[in-house]
């Protein structure tokens, strides 16, 4: 009995990841450079003032340049950590699962965000003349990917 259960068990997963991937949105005209990557193994746990910073174990951090060319998009994405930006020149919007835009523009209160967690997000730069520059740094389980590719969530603007 327990082997015909496994199979169709292992047939719909095999079918939820593959829809996953075939639902993902793609990047178009973003273009990410990553310049470092480093392991921190132990773990650690700071609170100085405004600031307070834990890990539960070995992590990686990255740094990245990102590019949006005009028009521009991330596609639907996730990380598997916290993601801290700043938008170093244009401006780009963020969109959330809940399609509410935020619009982050270099050299203003709005010029940095972070994004963590499963939701699914999407950056864009909306200009069709004038690129967006972000810079990044990902705090990741060691070894994992930075990003992770997801479905639209049902945003019907794109």
């Amino acid at each position: 009995m327990r082997k015909v259960i496994r199979g169709p068990l292992l047939a719909l997963a095999l079918i939820a990841v593959f829809v996953g991937t075939v639902l993902a949105t793609g990047a178009s005209n973003f273009h990410s450079t990553l310049l470092s990557r480093g392991t921190l193994s132990a773990p650690v746990h700071f609170n100085t003032g405004a600031v307070k910073f834990e890990t539960k174990g070995s992590v990686d951090f990255a740094t990245a340049t990102v590019t949006f060319d005009p028009p521009s998009s991330s596609g639907w994405h996730a990380h598997p950590g916290v993601v801290l930006v700043t938008v170093a020149s244009g401006s780009v919007v963020r969109y959330d699962e809940h399609c509410s835009a935020t619009v982050h523009t270099a050299n203003t209160s709005s010029s940095a965000f972070v994004e963590s967690g499963d939701q699914a997000v999407l950056v864009r730069n909306e200009s069709t003349t004038t690129p967006a520059v972000t810079y990044v740094t990902y705090v990741v389980p060691t070894g994992a990917a930075l990003r992770i590719d997801k479905a639209n969530p049902g945003c019907s603007q794109f």
